[in-house]
């Protein structure tokens, strides 16, 4: 059994918590807020062990195994760094760091330390995208057309949006999710998802590209992104500040893969020209983070099991090859 520490008390984490818990991998150990009141409700909540406003009463406490790291995005590589040099395995929240440079000192600190690294990649991890993956591939396989590409859409209109424009419009701080300063925009916290199925896919474009129309802070609001591979393309629509009901699409032949909720890959279906539907995936998973912490805990609990490495090496690639895309699509929108 692997205690668990968290670092943030948000419904994400609750989620998770659930999900550790339906493993029977994990026990909830320790939670820790700054605001020592709503940690003491969210322990109880959750029914942790304890609860803490020090960080490090939970990064050295000497009986929590695995940290999973829930704050602010610009957070994340702060808290990382801290609870790698305390021996902790981590699992953080996507995205996982806020450039490649972090990335890879994160990920060199946790060597130099024998702890394990993850990116809470839910979608990529659960057994849905596994069955997906396959079919995909196998389609290509047997294609007799060129292989063209993509679209892939998330619009998630955020709870946060109006409150943006108020900040906005008054001059006061806006929220995390929509400032710069905390690493948030669109492309931070929804661009995750499909980059890692194009990445996945369909490996490292050869030239990105991020159009976008950005708030008066200059955050995107709403933007598309172009990877243009050798002979085929892909672009993604994200936006946290729209409600979007448009699937994403692969297309292969005359055949489409259309995928209703690239966060979840819980209804996907291979519809024909002709307009034939056949279900592919009509899974919904009790939780959905039971599949990700199932994972980790396999890899964690056999870490020096030849298979369960090459995995763990092949999940860390994928998540560097996400933060290398999304760092050269910021850039190329002129995004800080």
């Amino acid at each position: 059994m692997l205690n668990l520490g968290t670092i943030g008390t948000s419904w994400i984490t609750e989620q998770l918590i659930d999900g550790a818990r339906l493993t029977q991998q994990f026990h909830i150990k320790g939670i820790y807020s700054r605001d020592a009141a709503k940690g003491k409700q969210f322990a109880s909540k959750v029914k942790a062990d304890y609860y803490t406003d020090s960080i490090y009463n939970l990064l050295y406490d000497p009986e929590i195994d695995v940290v999973y790291i829930a704050s602010p995005n610009s957070m994340h590589f702060e808290q990382a760094v801290q609870a790698i040099k305390a021996g902790k395995h981590i699992i953080v929240e996507k995205p996982m760091f806020a450039s490649v440079s972090q990335w890879h000192e994160a990920h060199k600190l946790a060597q130099e330390h024998g702890v394990l690294v993850f990116e809470a990649a839910l979608h990529y991890q659960n057994r849905n995208y596994k069955r997906f993956r396959q079919l995909v591939m196998n389609k290509r396989n047997e294609m007799e057309q060129p292989f063209l590409g993509a679209n892939f859409n998330i619009g998630q209109y955020s709870s946060r949006y109006m409150a943006f424009l108020d900040a906005v419009e008054h001059d006061q701080t806006v929220p995390n999710i929509f400032n710069p300063t905390f690493a948030g925009g669109s492309i931070m916290d929804m661009g995750v998802y499909p980059l890692y199925v194009a990445m996945d896919l369909f490996g490292l474009p050869e030239s990105v590209r991020y159009h976008t129309i950005t708030g008066e802070n200059h955050v995107d609001l709403f933007g598309t992104i172009i990877l243009s591979y050798d002979n085929h393309l892909v672009s993604i629509f994200v936006s946290k500040s729209v409600h979007s009901v448009m699937p994403s699409e692969i297309y292969l032949d005359d055949e489409t893969v259309v995928i209703k909720d690239i966060t979840r890959m819980n209804d996907i279906q291979l519809v024909s020209r002709a307009g034939d539907e056949v279900q592919i995936i009509d899974y919904q998973p009790a939780n959905p983070m039971y599949d990700e912490m199932l994972n980790f805990a396999e890899v964690i609990n056999k870490k020096d099991d030849m298979h369960q490495k090459i995995k763990y090496e092949s999940w860390k690639q994928l998540s560097l090859q996400v933060a290398q895309v999304m760092e050269m699509l910021r850039k190329s929108a002129n995004l800080i």
